[in-house]
Order: C-alpha cells, then sequence, then structure tokens
C-alpha cells in the first residue's frame, strides 16, 4: 500500500482529536478529503447511514442520511479500508492517467462497485472482510453527500462476489467454546489477579471485552455496594449479585442486569484492596473504573475497550489454546452454559422450552427480544449444542 495511517493527538481550537488517523501519501502528505473526514470522525465518533422514510407529501419514500454512534476500532478499520482505496486511485493515475487520490470525490457507483468486487474481493480471504471495507467506503461517500461535496453511491457486494469469498474461504472450522480444560490453563497462564477476572469475566458473565469498561467502583449503584453486601449477614443466603450495567459501555447503548457468583465477587473484592489499591496508592488517581491500567505510562488509569482481547491472545497463547480462539469465544462458552443449565432441572433432565432459555440467554447477554416476544436469531448463534460441548469435553479429559 503506497499510503500509510499514522495516529496523532491534537488539540484544535479547544477540541481534543486523540485519537487522529490520518492518511499520508509517500511525501507525508494528507489527502484533503480524507483528512477532512478521519477529523471529523475524531471530534464527533459518527458516520452517516441512510435511511428511507415517508413523505406525506409526494406519498413516496426518500432517502435521509442519519448520523450514528461508531466505536474508536470502527474508526480505525475504516480510515485503514479508506487509505487502501486511496492507494488504489493512486495505482490507477500511475497504470491508467486517471486523476488518482484527489479524485475520490469524483468516483462513481460503477468505480468504486468494480474495486469492492473485482480488485478486493481477489485479494481478501473473508467476507468478513470485504464487507468491512464497504462499510467503510459507504461511510466515506455518505459523509461526502452529508457534505454536499458528491452525491451518494450505491455500493453493492454482488451475488457472485458473496459466493465466490464463501468458496475461497480457507479459514478453518472451529467451535467457539472453551472447555473447562482449557479455561483453567488459560487462568494459570494469567500472570495478575487482574487478569484471571478479566477472563472470567467472558465466561462466567458473559461480558464483551468492551464491557470490561463499564465495571465501576462508584458508592451509588457501582460495585462497592456489591462488595459491602458480601460482609453483611442479610445478604448471607445470596448466591448471586447483581450488577446494573449501563448501556454507554454496552453494543447498542443497551443497559441490562449481569450477575456474579459470590466465588467470583470475593475475587473481585480481593483485586479490589490488593492489586487495584496498589496502583491508587502510586498515582493518587480517584479512576472509578474497576479495572486499572499496569503499564507506566497510563499507570492508574481505566483500561481501554481491547484490553481484554489483548490478555486473552497473549495468555492463550502462552497456555496452548487453539490460535482461531478469541476473547469473544468466553461469551459464546457462557451463553452456551446457561442455555443448558436454563433447559435442565435440578434432576438434569430438560424441564423447560428451548425458547424459554433462549429468552433468558438473550437478556443476560443484552440482545433485544423481539416483538414477537422471543429471542432474535443472533442468541441461536451463541449456543453449542449439547453433543457438540459433550464431545469438545471429553475430547480434553479423555
Amino acid at each position: 500500500m503506497s499510503h500509510r495511517v499514522e495516529k496523532l493527538s491534537l488539540n484544535y481550537q479547544g477540541h481534543s482529536l486523540d485519537p487522529l488517523w490520518v492518511i499520508l501519501d509517500q511525501q507525508s502528505s494528507p489527502p484533503i478529503l480524507p483528512l477532512m473526514f478521519s477529523t471529523q470522525l475524531s471530534r464527533h465518533g459518527v458516520v452517516y447511514v441512510a435511511k428511507e422514510i415517508a413523505d406525506e407529501s409526494s406519498r413516496k419514500r426518500v432517502s435521509s442520511l442519519i448520523e450514528r454512534d461508531v466505536s474508536d476500532t470502527t474508526i480505525r478499520s475504516y480510515i485503514y479500508c479508506l487509505a487502501r482505496f486511496i492507494s488504489y486511485l493512486e495505482d490507477c493515475r500511475i497504470n491508467h492517467q486517471t486523476p488518482g487520490m484527489h479524485a475520490s470525490s469524483a468516483c462513481s457507483s460503477r468505480f468504486v462497485n468494480h474495486y469492492l468486487n473485482q480488485v478486493l474481493a481477489k485479494d481478501l480471504d473473508s467476507s468478513q472482510s470485504l464487507n468491512t471495507h464497504r462499510s467503510a467506503l459507504i461511510a466515506y461517500y455518505n459523509w461526502l453527500s452529508y457534505m454536499e461535496i458528491s452525491p451518494r453511491l450505491d455500493l453493492r457486494i454482488y451475488r457472485e462476489t458473496r459466493q465466490l469469498m464463501a468458496n475461497k474461504s480457507n479459514k478453518k472450522h472451529y467451535i467457539q467454546y472453551v472447555s473447562r480444560y482449557w479455561r483453567t490453563q488459560l487462568l494459570n497462564s494469567c500472570e495478575t489477579l487482574a487478569e484471571k477476572l478479566m477472563m472470567r469475566m467472558g465466561y462466567e458473565v458473559g461480558l464483551r471485552t468492551s464491557e470490561l469498561m463499564g465495571l465501576r467502583v462508584s458508592k451509588k449503584s457501582g460495585l462497592l455496594t456489591l462488595f459491602e453486601q458480601l460482609d453483611n449477614n442479610h445478604f448471607s443466603h445470596v448466591d448471586q449479585f447483581k450488577y446494573w450495567l449501563q448501556g454507554r459501555y454496552t453494543k447498542g447503548s443497551k443497559s441490562r442486569w449481569i450477575y456474579f457468583d459470590r466465588s467470583l465477587l470475593l475475587d473481585m473484592k480481593r483485586y479490589f484492596e490488593t492489586e487495584r489499591q496498589w496502583l491508587i496508592d502510586q498515582t493518587d488517581s480517584n479512576e472509578s473504573s474497576f479495572f486499572l491500567r499496569t503499564d507506566q505510562r497510563f499507570i492508574g488509569t481505566g483500561i481501554g475497550e481491547e484490553q481484554g482481547s489483548r490478555v486473552f491472545k497473549k495468555r492463550a497463547k502462552a497456555a496452548g489454546l487453539n490460535p482461531l480462539l478469541h476473547f469473544h469465544d468466553l461469551r459464546h462458552t457462557f451463553a452456551t452454559e446457561l442455555f443448558h443449565a436454563e433447559l435442565a432441572g435440578p434432576d438434569g433432565r430438560e424441564t423447560r422450552s428451548e425458547s424459554a432459555a433462549l429468552i433468558v440467554v438473550a437478556q443476560r447477554l443484552g440482545h433485544a427480544i423481539g416483538r414477537n416476544g422471543q429471542a432474535p436469531s443472533v442468541t441461536a448463534v451463541y449456543i453449542r449444542m449439547r453433543l457438540q460441548m459433550q464431545e469438545i469435553e471429553e475430547m480434553v479429559n479423555g
């Protein structure tokens, strides 16, 4: 790729742009429109998506651009995808005497669709990657349209391309379930109590890596209240302690109850009083985030949204787990075990319907229940069937 992306931190007219992802050419100069786009993303954290609305005067449906929040991870991904497209424009200029990177606003739907379906499809290995590039270019051209710089483009992945990507995908199949044996190996490879707790939050609570940031120690409706309940005789009979995870930390901004069993909450309290307190003492921090960073530059500040994934990747490799597994597969593991626990009665026999069990799983994962009162189809994706679970457990336990 002839263009590169750099991460900057700027303050401009009282506005903090941190991080600001900037595309630079071979002379370290930024193309102006992509720079404006990345600045808008950094400052506002939104993209524009097309939505059809009814026009009562003409009795027709018209398309309108509305704002949608995007995460820092998505912004970074979009800028790298755009940089690849800008590099392609430069290659076309060199080889075919076309205008190049400064003419991105003049591209037609036909030209960009050719790039997606003919150029990228040959280089990428998965449909997911191709769809990410499409989403990035839609975001860019929707922004150009919103700014009245160029018309909105109709960008599509053709049916033939989807079939091509399905056929060429070389990603090995694996089951998104981590057995009890490998969970133990994973915890044994962790170097701190904080790292162990992050892993347990995945398979015991069902949190996403970004949702670890939503664990707060504030007195009001925070973890401190639950820690006090551990020592209160009125709660001695309680085995599950519930915590309100605020929507600002969840995917889709949907708040939900999450649950810690007593043994997990006791270890959380131990981390709060030991490792975390040491970081507070070292920095005089008043950070309310439960998990704190330990690297010297940002010591005592709250963790970022990818911290769980980073820890998992490092410790899973040390433990010898399947390299295809990710932190998110711990969430799949949680959903699988919760589903089967909800199905079974005290005697181990299935006493509830699958639909009822799926609703419980959906609520705990933060999936929206449909208007028909049923769990959405995405919830079922998380569930591994009992025979698959048993097969995996038997493979590692003999």
